[in-house]
């Protein structure tokens, strides 16, 4: 019947990645965009003395959460790009069986 069927695979992987990284990015308590915010405004703190900068902080928080969108779309493109590979190899319900295993899978880690 064939080996391993890594692309489909490959896509469910990614597509919990994706997953992953968008509740980075739209998560109100995300530890991302909290952290570098209160990283810069530590940072800025230390620096500046004379001036209160710290009203940069709320946007390099915002700035976190969009390369975070970014990432998203961008790994979900992959995962499409791997999933219609997938599907090519194993055929449609196969392909379709294992990136959707795959990603409730590596969706237990998140």
């Amino acid at each position: 019947m064939g080996g391993v069927k890594r692309a489909a695979i490959i896509s469910g992987a990614l597509g919990s990645t994706a997953s992953f990284i968008a509740k980075l990015a739209l998560s109100p308590d995300s530890p991302a965009p909290s952290t570098i915010q209160s990283i810069c405004i530590a940072n800025i703190n230390n620096i500046n003395y004379d001036s209160d900068l710290t009203w940069i902080c709320p946007y390099t928080s915002l700035i976190t959460r969009g390369i975070c969108l970014l990432c998203m779309i961008g790994v979900n493109a992959l995962m499409i790009s791997s999933f219609l590979d997938g599907m090519n190899e194993s055929g449609s319900v196969v392909g379709t069986a294992l990136s959707t295993a795959a990603n409730f899978s590596f969706s237990v880690s998140n």
